[in-house]
């Protein structure tokens, strides 16, 4: 608002502004969103200049469509704007043409703004996006697709902006296949060129509609960028967009960014809190390690008799897995059965890991079993289960298994691996499947190269644990040289512990026990000049 009284102050200045001045102050009323204000102004422009550049009339086109649904008023002043931009002959440049085929899809007029769009020289990137979206803000979601297709097929370059139009199509024609086998096009860098496009939206003063700001929120979520979600959540706020997508899309942003009280204020000030709302709050408690407000939430819809789906089922189950209530898992595990919701992979699966991580590994296996379909996380997750209860033996067969039938092992299945090795001590089988992991296509991560020090320092191997360090990629942290030093207490390896003791300083690492544990190995060794070095530090 100060940004708009400081342009009027500066406007009224000038004794005749010129068009780009009446522009200026004119795109300023509608990033204001003062709309009504904007049009006045343009009326008033249009009776005291004869010269008009084309460069003010996307931001009039866009006051035109900012009312929200488009009244007959607004829908006539759009169109004679158009008129007047043809009646003048006004060259315009991309973003007019973008501009008017905005405006009729507002105004519902599909079929002027085909016209545009066909008539359009320069088939870039945002003329293809502006139809992609007309055809969504007019339930037109087959036809959207097809322009997608059509913009593939002449090479012009999709941006995150185009993939969020097409995703929008996928999902209101609840065509999970293709919204999946898109996302897999765009996830790359996705959420980074989304925040940069939404910015670019905001300087261009294009309005974004729910699912922008859903994905935009979502991208601040996915990448932990915090600060820039309060620009969003303002505008927002401001906007007056209260649709349960956005709302859904905040609690899931204040969640993943590690702010549930804000995802819970949300909800809570929600009129409408339906299924899909109730699903996303039960998952942030569950992410931010508040299982049991989760599971509050779950007995809350149950006594109150509301609509339930599979993803609820699925929330409470990963709860009961995080807390290790293994009666209330069964409980919720019989009521998933006699309310006859629909189980999945996802289910089973979550099932089977509770089971394994309650204690009751005879009925995670049993549910493994009985799944017709496993993908890679389920299997990882059973290898898990047998490696969490010392069975290394059955984890390793049902590794092998899985080979045999063709799924794939993934990072986790291989993490999975190592820590049944590490657990039972089985260091060749270890260093084995932390060698194959390459042929999978694997690079070994940081945990599984923390996995297999452990490995080698609980086995003796403290020299070959020491060269697994000197050999990461990336530089060992405390929990690294830890499991070293662990290894040098059991095995009185006392002249490696001087080394430890430097790298664990350079670490610079808050956590006190391991100097803790260093003194102590060296009051067990009689270092007394030692352990009083390291009290001292």
């Amino acid at each position: 608002m100060g940004a708009l009284e400081s342009a009027k102050l500066v406007f009224n200045t000038f004794p005749k502004p010129d068009s780009f001045m009446w522009g200026v102050l004119i795109k300023c009323c509608v990033w204001n969103r003062f709309f009504r204000e904007a049009i006045s102004l343009y009326d008033n422009m249009l009776y005291k200049l004869t010269h008009i550049s084309s460069f003010l009339f996307p931001s009039v086109l866009r006051a035109c469509c900012g009312f929200g649904d488009l009244g007959i008023g607004q829908k006539r002043q759009a169109k004679s704007i158009h008129g007047f931009v043809v009646s003048r002959d006004i060259q315009g440049n991309g973003s007019l043409d973008n501009s008017l085929v905005a405006m009729y899809g507002k105004c519902g007029d599909l079929y002027s703004a085909e016209r545009l769009f066909d008539n359009v020289v320069d088939g870039c990137t945002p003329s293809w996006t502006a139809m992609i979206t007309c055809y969504n803000n007019n339930g037109c979601y087959r036809e959207a697709l097809d322009i997608f297709v059509e913009m593939h097929e002449s090479n012009a370059e999709p941006n995150a902006l185009t993939m969020m139009g097409v995703l929008c199509s996928c999902a209101r024609l609840g065509w999970l296949k293709e919204g999946k086998s898109v996302h897999g096009y765009a996830r790359e860098g996705m959420s980074e060129e989304a925040l940069l496009l939404f910015v670019q939206m905001q300087r261009q003063l294009l309005l974004p509609d729910s699912f922008t700001l859903a994905s935009a929120l979502s991208a601040c979520g996915n990448i932990g960028f915090f600060h820039f979600r309060c620009q969003i959540h303002g505008y927002v706020i401001k906007s007056g967009s209260s649709s349960e997508f956005v709302q859904n899309s905040l609690i899931d942003m204040y969640s993943k960014c590690g702010f549930v009280d804000g995802s819970y204020k949300i909800f809570e000030n929600s009129q409408q809190k339906s299924v899909i709302m109730r699903n996303s709050m039960m998952c942030g408690f569950s992410q931010n390690g508040s299982s049991a407000k989760a599971l509050n939430l779950f007995d809350q819809m149950y006594s109150d008799r509301l609509e339930m789906d599979e993803v609820t089922f699925l929330s409470a189950i990963q709860a009961c897995s995080n807390l290790g209530y293994l009666e209330k898992g069964k409980w919720i595990h019989h009521k998933l059965i006699t309310m006859g919701v629909a189980k999945d992979t996802h289910i089973d699966t979550a099932l089977s890991d509770m089971y394994a991580k309650c204690g009751d590994l005879q009925m995670a296996q049993g549910v493994f079993d009985s799944m017709s379909k496993r993908s890679v996380v389920s299997w990882s997750v059973m290898v898990g289960g047998y490696g969490m209860h010392g069975q290394i033996d059955a984890a390793i067969s049902l590794f092998n298994r899985m080979l045999e039938v063709g799924t794939r092992p993934n990072d986790i299945t291989f993490m999975n691996i190592l820590s049944a090795c590490s657990h039972a001590g089985h260091v060749e089988e270890g260093k084995l499947h932390f060698n194959s992991m390459r042929d999978f296509g694997i690079e070994p991560k940081f945990e599984h190269f923390a996995c297999l020090v452990d490995l080698l320092s609980r086995a003796g191997d403290l020299d070959g644990a020491y060269s697994i360090i000197k050999s990461m990629p990336f530089a060992a942290d405390a929990s690294i040289w830890g499991a070293l030093l662990n290894g040098c207490r059991i095995h009185r390896r006392m002249d490696m512990l001087s080394n430890i003791q430097q790298n664990l300083i350079k670490t610079n690492m808050d956590d006190t026990g391991y100097y803790t544990l260093l003194s102590n190995i060296f009051t067990e060794g009689g270092e007394w000049d030692e352990f009083r070095m390291v009290r001292d530090h």
